[in-house]
């Protein structure tokens, strides 16, 4: 009897591929709990549209450009700026609706340039000059401009003088969205190649993204916000930028000559980090590879300790790892991440420890427990990174290869000497 006992463990290749069958089968309910995360994320993506629709949406501003009649009045030829200066200081909120909160702002955009007369204006005795701003619920007051040591008022183009008189603003660079005009009156003794310069102050609210157009031969971007995390977007990059933990700058700079026409913006979403269904899809990517780990170290549970773990409770270990998931994103609706986080980690390790040791009986259980919340520990490390979050992923996972090779290396070698 007692040399009975003394027999090692050793699992059948029935047993082991039974334990690898039921791994890929647990990436059934893996992926139902990462399609909820998903449909959860889309619920908020719906929030923040309702948010949108009553308030106003993301916003992209174009313009100004000057309109002039060319030899009729059925048609209207334009002029870019020579300069444009987009000059935004941006301030943002949070709102919170139900469980989901919803980045909003408020901006103070100042435009500045300058036009350079041609040939084909001189003799003209007024022109309009418009801009283009995509949602006009987000319009705080009615623009102005300074144009010439004069002050001209903007208003909504009902008429469509500028949007069916000319093709510019349907096949170029803004397409659909909202256009101000003013009519101005041209100076008397303007001269081909002279600049008049133009200042055009905006006062627009939005949701989550803000974007500009550069529509002249030399546009200048600069951004100025109260909001730590900025993700830029459009299709060219800040020369500089400067982020901190109580906001960021960031200053664009681009030729005419580099802007094709109908695909270019640029500017900066405003990225909540907190979200919890981004950071919950985060980490249950790496839910297979923490299942497949586990069930390894269960199987040198199963060897050192002379026990065996049936297949039914392989199958409860796995689905206790995945309800880790649905857990972590039902905590992280209401309180915050690392918190949710915590919670989930904390139960699913305290579940995991007390079901080993009902099953073994021994203090490899504690052992067992521990490293479950190493992994989740490491899972959670490489979450909150961001550049680094793949290499240190991969190393980790080379350290924990080497530990299962120095643990399994002996395995056949101590199988033959408790036999002897």
């Amino acid at each position: 009897m007692e040399e009975q006992e003394k027999k090692p463990y050793k699992p059948s290749a029935i047993k082991l591929c039974s334990i690898a069958l039921l791994s890929l089968l647990l990436l059934i309910p893996l992926v139902m709990v990462q399609n909820t995360i998903e449909d959860r994320g889309e619920t908020k993506n719906n929030v923040e549209l309702e948010i949108s629709n009553s308030s106003a949406s993301q916003q992209q501003i174009a313009g100004p450009l000057l309109f002039y009649v060319r030899d009729s009045a059925i048609n209207l030829n334009y002029v870019l700026p020579e300069e444009q200066n987009y000059d935004s200081k941006i301030e943002t909120e949070t709102l919170h609706r139900s469980i989901y909160d919803v980045v909003v702002y408020n901006s103070l955009t100042t435009i500045d340039g300058t036009f350079k007369i041609t040939k084909e204006l001189l003799g003209k005795k007024w022109c309009y000059i418009a801009i283009s701003i995509s949602d006009l619920k987000g319009l705080q007051s009615i623009p102005e401009m300074e144009f010439c040591n004069s002050t001209y008022t903007f208003e909504l183009d009902r008429s469509s003088d500028i949007r069916n008189k000319t093709n510019f603003f349907d096949e170029a660079y803004i397409g659909h969205y909202s256009i101000l005009k003013t009519k101005i009156t041209l100076p008397d003794s303007i001269t081909e190649g002279q600049e008049l310069s133009y200042k055009i102050t905006l006062k627009v609210k939005g949701t989550k993204e803000h974007t500009f157009v550069p529509c002249a031969t030399m546009t200048t971007l600069n951004i100025s916000s109260t909001h730590p995390h900025p993700s830029f977007t459009g299709s060219f990059l800040p020369e500089k930028r400067i982020i901190a933990d109580t906001g960021f700058s960031a200053t664009w700079s681009v030729l005419g000559i580099n802007v094709s026409v109908g695909a270019n913006t640029m500017g900066v979403k405003f990225v909540n980090p907190s979200d919890p269904y981004l950071q919950s899809e985060r980490t249950s990517k790496y839910g297979f590879l923490i299942i497949v780990l586990m069930f390894t170290a269960a199987i040198l549970a199963e060897f050192t300790t002379r026990k065996e773990i049936n297949i039914v409770q392989y199958a409860i270990v796995g689905l206790s790892l995945i309800l880790f998931y649905s857990l972590l994103m039902s905590f992280s609706e209401i309180t915050a991440f690392w918190f949710a986080y915590l919670i989930a980690a904390l139960m699913t390790c305290l579940a995991l420890t007390f079901y080993f040791k009902r099953m073994l009986k021994t203090k490899v259980a504690y052992i067992l427990g521990g490293f479950v919340a190493f992994m989740y520990t490491v899972n959670y490390v490489i979450i909150q990174m961001d550049t680094f979050a793949f290499l240190t992923g991969s190393l980790l996972l080379f350290v924990m290869l080497l530990a299962l090779m120095y643990f399994t290396s002996n395995m056949n070698n101590l199988s033959i000497k408790q036999n002897n």
